[in-house]
Parts: structure tokens; sequence; C-alpha cells
């Protein structure tokens, strides 16, 4: 490491952005933000607050989490047709890729996007709803560098969403009459821009995005009335940016159709999209960020652990820089009451080699400190719980393998790692150590002790050995292969 990367500056700078990110992560409640192409609009600070880039908004609001709301007149969105063989999350994004892209152009192939799905569930009567999927396209912004300008600026995403998703969650969970019904639609309105969804006993069935004629009530009424044709069911209405006529009222609305609250506002309000107390199972949740990863108690548990390491190896560094300090300051009383009793003026004697080496052992231990707290752990803890839970068996399995970890330690610097678990046979340790050699940023994984456990532990004892590439780490292993691909030597 460079002597400019270990420098006390650069160490307080990297201290002071860790903890403003543990500051935002901490935070209870994220502030939600309504994205347009012009920029952020805080909901929290009322309907006359200003529009603000990105760049202002997050050096203004540093160590602090967020919640995007994304316009939809920066959305495309595709509906799913039922049946397709869309079980996995690659080929759902693969199919909506070129879905989109055939529409769209080849620059739709970049594009991010939010998928959802809501499974397969009993409607009314012997009738039951397939399993539905779709996904949301962001459109008409650098979505990398506005996740670059957040990260830079200390601001965590929780969630960043299409504007109709909390608002149907809204809905769903303030109107139930209308929620419980067996056909019903809802209308969100962005000024021209109009999201149409139609529902199923609570489910979506479809998604369609249209533009109005003119931002005005009117042409809302006549939009809705189409709509409508053959399908009897009521109709929500709400949103912000229409105009109306002089000859009409705000709450006027054709028949069959409710308004919730003024269209006619120059900005969308907060409670739109609050999140509702209790979830509702028929509501998608898309979210560009990707799905929401749930972690066991075990990654909870080592990312714990670490972070105690992390504490203690920083105390300890502390402690032996004041211990050395007190020790030179007594070889120096030493040195002076030994001139004063001799009567010369003896200088201390030093060892500029020896001097040498104490100085440099607490920028090492330094050094690792902060590799330490540089090291992204999510991806490398991710990788332990899913080798642990697969224990290399195929994709197929039934049961998930009994093996259990016991320690974990890691040298940031040299980039070695040691595992210790307790495994019920012999076979599991070995089908890990491959799982893990397959996986990016994971070299040299091997067996470096196998014994019977201790007495009042059963199975087997054995530590694993690896190089560490931190950069190279993924959140996800490789999957694992199917029984038929085995079967057929096609292993990866």
């Amino acid at each position: 490491m460079s002597p400019s990367m270990s420098s006390p500056q650069n160490l307080g700078a990297g201290w002071s952005q860790w903890r403003l990110r543990l500051t935002a992560r901490l935070q209870r409640q994220a502030q939600p933000l309504f994205l347009t192409a012009e920029g952020l609009r805080p909901l929290l600070d009322g309907a006359n607050s200003p529009q603000r880039t990105a760049q202002e908004w997050a050096e203004a609001h540093r160590g602090t989490a967020a919640r995007l709301i994304v316009s939809a007149r920066l959305l495309h969105e595709l509906v799913c047709e039922p049946g397709l063989p869309l079980a996995q999350e690659a080929d759902l994004q693969a199919y909506g890729r070129q879905q989109f892209s055939h529409y769209f152009g080849a620059a739709a192939k970049q594009w991010p996007l939010a998928s959802w799905r809501l499974g397969a569930s009993p409607a009314q009567g012997v009738e039951q709803s397939a399993e539905q999927c779709g996904l949301s396209a962001l459109h008409g912004l650098d979505w990398s560098a506005l996740r670059l300008v957040f990260e830079a600026n200390a601001v965590q995403l929780r969630q960043v969403q299409p504007a109709w998703a909390p608002v149907l969650a809204h809905v769903l969970a303030s109107e139930p009459i209308w929620a419980a019904a067996p056909q019903a639609g809802l209308a969100w309105v962005e000024g021209q821009v109009l999201t149409w969804l139609q529902l199923r006993a609570g489910r979506v069935q479809a998604l369609r995005q249209l533009r109005l004629p003119e931002a005005s009530l009117a042409a809302l009424h006549e939009t809705l009335a189409e709509l409508r044709s053959g399908f009897a069911g009521p109709v929500l209405a709400l949103g912000f940016g229409l105009s109306v006529e002089p000859s009409q009222t705000d709450a006027g609305a054709s028949e069959g159709v409710r308004l919730l609250g003024r269209l006619t506002g120059t900005a969308p309000q907060a409670e739109w999209f609050a999140p509702p107390r209790q979830a509702s199972n028929s509501a998608p949740t898309p979210d560009f960020l990707g799905p929401r990863q749930v972690y066991s108690r075990l990654a909870w548990g080592l990312a714990a652990t670490a972070a105690v390491v992390l504490v203690t190896a920083a105390v300890g560094l502390q402690q032996s820089q004041q211990a050395r300090a007190e020790a030179q300051a007594q070889q120096r009383r030493l040195a002076t009451e030994y001139s004063r009793l001799r009567g010369t003026n003896v200088a201390p004697v030093t060892k500029p080699v020896a001097r040498g080496a104490e100085q440099a052992q607490p920028l090492r231990a330094a050094a690792e400190v902060q590799k330490l707290l540089q090291l992204d752990w999510e991806p490398l803890l991710a990788n332990v719980e899913q080798a642990g839970l697969s224990g290399g068996a195929t994709a197929n399995a039934s049961a998930q393998a009994a093996l259990s970890w016991l320690a974990l330690d890691i040298n940031a610097t040299r980039g070695d790692l040691r595992l210790e678990g307790l495994a019920a046979d012999k076979l599991l340790p070995l089908q890990v150590a491959d799982r893990l050699n397959a996986a990016p940023g994971w070299r040299e994984v091997m067996l470096s002790r196998f014994q019977t456990a201790e007495q009042g532990m059963s199975g087997q004892r054995f530590e694993l050995s690896a190089k560490l590439q931190p950069a190279s780490l993924q959140r996800e292993l490789p999957p694992l292969p199917t029984p038929a691909a085995v079967a057929e030597g096609k292993t990866p």
C-alpha cells in the first residue's frame, strides 16, 4: 500500500464515509422522492417544494436513506402472457429486454428493468388465477450516473419503484370494498400520461400506459369511457397535472368512476405513496434495485462477528499507539535521569532499525483495519451461506445438507480466508470446496484439516482455506447443475 493510502487524512476520510453509510443504514424511515426527467421532488416538503437536481439533493442530505418513486413519464410497462416459461428471474429479464427492444429499438436493451410476480391463487368460485408477472422499464435518464451520485454522497437507496406500485398498494389498503370487487379499475394520472390497471378480485390482470389527447378532465373521462366498454367494475382515479374547464368541476366524473382527491394539483402527494401498515400479497412490488434478498441468521451472525473483529482491531491499534507513546516518554525520562547522575549530557541511545520496525507495526495494523472496512462483506457472506446450504448438491435435491459453520478468519491484506465448520459426513466439505472453487473471486479453495468432532459434537470437523479476490465476488454463486445435466455430463 502506498504511503498516501495509509495517511491519517485518507484514513479519516474513509472512516467519515463509513460512518455516514452506517447512519443511513440505521435510519428508520427513508425519505420519499418523486423522480422525473428534470430531477427530484421531495414529497415530505409539500406540493410547493421546489424540484432539485439529484446532485443538489444528495449533497444536502449526505448520510440519509431515500426511497425513489419513478414518474410514469420515465416508464414503459409490460405484462407477460400467462403460461410462458418464465419461472426464473433471468428468463423473465431476457424476455422483457427482447420485447422492449422489439418495440423501442436496440437502445432498450440497456434500460434498467424492475420485475414483479404474483403467484397463482384461487379466485371466485372454482376458477383459479394463474401466476402473473411483468416488468417496468426505466428510460429517459442515465441510471448508472444517478446511482453513482447517491453512492458518492453516502445516500442509501432502499427502494426505486414505479409510481403505480405504491399507489396501488395504498388504494388496496384504503379501499377494501373496491379491492374485493370481481372487476375493478385504477387510473393513475400524470398530466397527459395515464397508467391504467385492471384488477380481478384485487389482483392485477392488465397494465397499460396511454397518452390523453390533452391534460384535462374531459379528456380523461372520454378515455376512461372507452376503457370501460364491456367492463362493469368500479373505477378509481387519482393523480395530478390536469386542467379543468370553467364549466366543469374537479370532482365531476363519469358514471362508475370515482376521483380520489383533486386531479388538478401541480405535484403528487406523499400519502399516495406511503407504505401500508400491512402489505398485501396481491400488490406487485417491482424494484429497480432488484428483488429483495432475505438473509438467514447465519449471515447476520457472521456479520456481527466481523463487526466485533473490526472494533477489537481498532481498539487494539489505539492501545498499542498509546503504549508506544508512554514507553518513549519513559525512555526520555530515564535518559535524562541517567545524564543528571553522570553529570554529563548523554543523548539517549536509539536504534533506527528497531524504531522503524516499531513504527511500521502500527501502520500495518492500520492498513489491515482499513482493508477490512473497505471489504464488501455482503457477497462474501452470501457465498459462504449459499455454499453451506447447498452442500454441493444438485439443484433438484430434496433436502439441504447438514453442515454448520463454526468460525471465519480473514486477512484482508493477503487475501487469505479460513473457514471452520462441522459436517454430517466427509463428502459435504469436498462439495463445498468444489462449489466455492467454481465461483468468481475464489481461488485455491482447499480442505486443510479434517477430523472427528470433539466430545459433545457429532459429525466431522473440517477447515477450508482459500485465496480471495474481493473485487470479483458476486452475490450469487453459479447455478447448481440439474440432475439431467449431471447425468449427461454437462456440468460447468
